[in-house]
This record gives structure tokens, sequence and C-alpha cells, in this order.
């Protein structure tokens, strides 16, 4: 009984049971979003120039595009995204709130970005540890 619900599952939408890969690319997306649109008001007290902040912006969105149910080097690439993502903006906060204080808009942004990243790293990890299996969830051998 089990194994035809997850054989519908399977069947219904193509992929493993337990991609996350959307979610990932979700938050890929809205992080790349927040980037953009708060890069204007932040340039002048980040770390790296504005081009290089740019071009990392134009790489999470590849990263994200790029991602397959069964790519396994982009879904592993997308991890170590999401888990690097996740040290630099935490890592930035702190500093921004060392520095300025709770009420800084570049405290605010990386916060928040280290948390999406945090979610992203968590879901990226399900499908990782999912697809390296030696069986895939769903009794086949991977």
């Amino acid at each position: 009984m089990e194994e035809d619900k997850v054989e519908t599952i399977r069947n219904k939408y193509g992929l493993p049971l337990h991609y996350y890969g959307d979610v990932v690319r979700k938050l890929f997306i809205a992080a790349s979003i927040i980037m953009i649109v708060t890069l204007p008001f932040l340039t002048n007290r980040l770390p790296v120039p504005a081009f290089v902040s740019i071009i990392i912006i134009v790489l999470l969105s590849l990263a994200a595009g790029f991602l397959a149910p069964r790519n396994k080097l982009f879904i592993s690439l997308n991890l170590l995204i999401s888990i690097g993502a996740v040290l630099v903006f935490e890592y930035y906060a702190v500093d921004a709130y060392r520095t300025y204080s709770l009420t800084d808009m570049l405290f605010a942004v990386n916060q928040v970005l280290a948390m999406i990243f945090l979610f992203a790293s968590y879901y990226a990890s399900k499908t990782t540890r999912s697809l390296f299996n030696k069986t895939n969830n769903l009794g086949e051998q991977g």
C-alpha cells in the first residue's frame, strides 16, 4: 500500500521523493532580488566593489536556474553555495551589528539573507542526502 503511494508520487511529478530543488531555487531567487534591490543603498559599505556584487547576484541566479532533479553536480553546488552564503552573510551581519546597530539596514539585510540561505542549505542538504543514498527513497538502486 505504502509503495503504491510512493510510486504514485513519483509518476505524477517525475521527481525523487525528497527533491526540494524548487524550494532552493525560490530561496536563491528571493535572495538575489533582495541583494539587487538593496545594492544601490549599501554599495559604499560592502567589502567588495559593486561589480563583484552584481556578478555574484547573476551567478546565484544561474545556480538556481541550472538546478535539476537528477543533476548531482548542481544539487551539490547549490548546497555548497548555500552553506558558504550562510557563513558570509551571518559574519557580516554580526560585524554590522557590532559596528553600527541593531537598526542598521546593512545588519538587517545581511541577517535576512543569512536566514534565507540557512533554509536553502537545509533543503539542499535534504535533496543531496536523498540523491546520494544507495537507494533513492523509492527502493531503486541509485
